[in-house]
């Protein structure tokens, strides 16, 4: 009950949030004027959009598959597919995508994957993924200084912000991974002090189910240490993954007829968006993505377009991806609740 109660809520801000972000920039900006600016988009430029982020969810797919198989736990693609849209859909709809990766151990257990086994695949997915988004972070900074650092003091601010945690959580994560005394003593630590303020009880329940947790943190260690090859193919695969979906904002700008800017311009842009948003613990970045994304593109789109060309990035990146994952996670919700009926009556008439 409580688990459904926290769905609705976040899910209520999401919408919340995106229904005053719309309702505020379409009293600014004409809705006729967005409808003349998209039609006389190019459509192949478009669709090239649209394919980058289905190859996005394929890669993600591809990623778990290989790492449930190296775990004896092989799952079909399309089960692999469906985790993974799950993970992006309540990702998307909590504060800080806290949501995504307990939802998607979930329904990987429905599937008869161990919890310890699918939160190391996922543990792993988190470390590669902000390794990932920290190198294209710090390689803009390289490859674009002048244009991150023309952008304001806020964005700039927020940009280093989400640089800086994610670079903190990576460190964090790896702490666990390899220091198999230090976790367990600032845990403990934790423990004692909110025992100690009356603010816990059962202190030693806890630190015993801590220490069981922190054994997965271990075994992630163990995959690290013996099989590099099948983390390193792992990387390279969340690498592509990213790019096919920061390469939307290239080709959404290419779609306007616009050529002033190259690629590896317009896609570490992207990736400077993407760092800002994270430090922001809003579901999905709602608000503050329309708003940053705005900001950017009055810049490399100038006013004319900066609104209609961020209502289709932020249209086809971000909603229509969500919207997809929202239509699988409901698809696979449903055959696991019909594949569980099945097995009752099958039951029923055996008995």
């Amino acid at each position: 009950m409580k688990n459904k109660k926290n769905y609705f809520l976040s899910i209520t801000i999401f919408f919340l949030l995106f229904g005053f972000t719309f309702y505020y920039i379409f009293s600014k900006y004409s809705w006729n004027d967005l409808m003349i600016s998209l039609q006389s988009c190019n459509k192949l430029f478009i669709g090239i959009s649209i394919l980058c982020v289905l190859c996005y969810l394929c890669c993600g797919s591809l990623f778990l598959k290989r790492i449930c198989a190296s775990f004896q736990m092989p799952i079909t693609f399309f089960q692999s597919f469906c985790y993974n849209c799950i993970e992006i859909y309540f990702a998307a709809i909590t504060p800080s995508s806290t949501g995504g990766q307990p939802v998607e151990a979930y329904y990987m257990a429905k599937d008869k994957i161990p919890y310890q086994k699918s939160t190391v695949a996922i543990l792993i997915n988190t470390i590669l993924y902000k390794l990932t988004i920290c190198l294209f972070g710090i390689l803009a900074m390289m490859m674009i200084p002048k244009l991150i650092f023309s952008n304001g003091i806020l964005f700039i601010s927020l940009m280093f912000l989400g640089l800086i945690l994610n670079i903190l959580a990576i460190s964090f994560f790896l702490c666990l991974i390899y220091f198999k005394n230090l976790p367990i003593k600032i845990v403990h630590l934790g423990i004692n002090i909110l025992s100690f303020f009356k603010l816990l009880k059962d202190k030693e329940t806890k630190k015993e189910s801590a220490k069981n947790a922190l054994k997965e943190y271990h075994e992630c260690a163990r995959i690290f240490k013996t099989q590099p090859k099948l983390i390193l193919s792992s990387f390279f695969i969340i690498i592509i993954q990213r790019i096919f979906l920061f390469a939307v904002s290239y080709f959404i700008y290419r779609a306007f007829g616009l050529t002033n800017y190259d690629f590896i311009t317009i896609f570490f842009l992207q990736v400077a968006i993407t760092l800002a948003i994270d430090s922001v613990p809003f579901p999905g970045g709602v608000m503050i993505g329309e708003t940053l994304t705005m900001q950017i593109n009055r810049f490399i789109y100038e006013n004319a377009l900066a609104f209609s060309s961020m209502i289709l990035l932020r249209g086809i990146s971000f909603y229509f991806l969500i919207f997809l994952a929202s239509i699988f996670f409901v698809i696979y919700h449903f055959l696991i609740k019909f594949r569980n009926l099945s097995k009752k009556e099958k039951i029923s008439i055996n008995d």
